[in-house]
């Protein structure tokens, strides 16, 4: 190939591979995904009555074991009876938008408590264990493993007006959030937009309260997760 042709491959691929990377990432990724999604609950009954959420909040507990339990308080704005004379229905509404979360819920379970829906169920799959510590990865999207892929999950928001998130008794919180409870939770509220997206750079780890260097450990934790 020629001096000239050559350099002409190669201004092409450079161009090629500029305009990839200049495409926003969020154009080729997955819709958002509420980390609560019951808490926008908004559906008809089949005798025609409106459902939908009024005020809300999340919080998810961590274990040891690595298993996290969720516990949703939607305050409905419409359809208390609705949900609590029609059981079928409730299931079936519950699990449809509960599944439409960062969760992986197992063991659904509602009821209604005078105006207010609650559901709690578990997820097994939303921690790694690594060196001693909790890290809870649902908060931060996944992307395709190899650069300039399409796909990968989509950005995070809210859905909800608070939520908590707790570490096990004996351990503190770390991530890019509020603390509370002597560093043992974080919390995000809404800012008074319909979706709060959630920047979460760092996955938010538990380590034991009585570790040395916890900073280090939670570092070092994450770095294991990658």
């Amino acid at each position: 190939m020629r001096p000239h042709a050559t350099t002409a491959v190669v201004i092409a691929l450079l161009l090629a591979l500029s305009a990839v990377a200049a495409v926003p990432s969020a154009d080729a990724r997955a819709p958002p995904t509420p980390v609560c999604g019951v808490c926008s609950l908004d559906r008809t009954a089949p005798d025609g009555t409106p459902v939908t959420a009024g005020d809300s909040t999340l919080t998810v507990s961590l274990h040891e074991n690595g298993s996290t339990t969720w516990r949703a308080n939607v305050e409905l704005a419409s359809g208390s009876d609705a949900l609590a004379e029609n059981e079928s229905f409730r299931r079936a509404v519950v699990e449809e938008v509960t599944r439409r979360s960062v969760a992986d819920p197992e063991a659904i379970y509602s009821r209604i408590d005078g105006e207010t829906l609650i559901v709690r169920y578990r997820d097994t799959g939303a921690t790694e264990s690594p060196a001693g510590t909790i890290v809870f990865s649902p908060l931060s999207p996944e992307g395709p493993d190899v650069p300039f892929a399409m796909g990968g999950e989509g950005p995070r928001y809210l859905g909800t007006d608070r939520f908590t998130l707790r570490a096990p008794p004996g351990y503190e919180l770390r991530g890019d959030a509020n603390a509370a409870d002597g560093g043992r939770s974080l919390v995000w509220t809404r800012d008074g937009d319909e979706r709060t997206f959630l920047d979460v750079t760092d996955d938010p780890v538990a380590v034991d309260s009585d570790a040395v260097g916890p900073g280090i450990r939670a570092w070092v934790a994450r770095l294991l997760v990658g």
